[in-house]
């Protein structure tokens, strides 16, 4: 088992240098189509969680940048007020707005999308992008592990509810989950809340992730 571990680490520490570090972008970037990076958005509406901060707030300037209506999903309301004022700011777009919501809760999450889908607007781009790398085993007030509360159990949850507006956008609907090259560290496992052994924070994660794009 540590032998395989090891191969596994040494396999994806190589194929992250050339795919994913900053280097491998700026050579990947030059295959980048200019007229695609210069698409408006307007008219559109995109709903992006965890958006207060990393790439959920690059992801939601971004769209913004374009014309986009863009709603941040974000669980702390004060960081997220931070966020929606930073990027009315920089981008000019009034038309961003805040929507609080703990993706680590079902009930949270249910809630969310009865209000908003009560807005009867069609979602043309739901990017999932809410993540969590917790080292420790916490379980919710719901019962289940953090870590596949919140990049799993909740991103699915998120993405059915939302369907029937989805569904309103018909072919210009998009759903991108934010995935993570460090899943190809660990493999599936049936133990999707990790009960079975000592609790690994970061296999966990790799394992979600794997999950994520299954």
């Amino acid at each position: 088992m540590f032998i395989i571990k090891t191969l596994r680490a040494s396999v994806f520490g190589l194929y992250g240098y050339m795919n994913f570090s900053k280097s491998a972008f700026s050579e990947h970037a030059k295959n980048f189509k200019p007229e695609d990076m210069q698409v408006q958005m307007e008219g559109k509406n995109c709903i992006v969680t965890g958006a207060n901060s990393g790439i959920g707030f690059a992801t939601a300037e971004g769209l913004a940048s374009r014309g986009a209506t863009v709603y941040m999903v974000c669980r702390n309301k004060e960081r997220g007020e931070a966020a929606l004022t930073k990027i009315h700011s920089n981008t000019g777009n009034k038309n961003v707005y805040l929507e609080v919501c703990d993706i680590s809760s079902v009930n949270d999450v249910k809630s969310f999308t009865s209000r908003f889908c009560s807005k009867d607007v069609p979602v043309h781009v739901l990017v999932n992008n809410a993540g969590l790398l917790e080292a420790n085993r916490v379980i919710t007030p719901e019962g289940y592990e953090l870590s596949f509360a919140t990049n799993v159990l909740g991103t699915y949850t998120l993405t059915e509810l939302m369907l029937p507006l989805l569904e309103k956008a018909a072919s210009d609907a998009r759903v991108i989950t934010v995935s993570s090259g460090g899943m190809y560290t660990s493999p599936l496992t049936t133990d999707l809340q990790f009960s079975g052994d000592t609790f690994d924070g970061v296999v966990q994660y790799a394992r979600n992730k794997r999950i994520q794009v299954k």
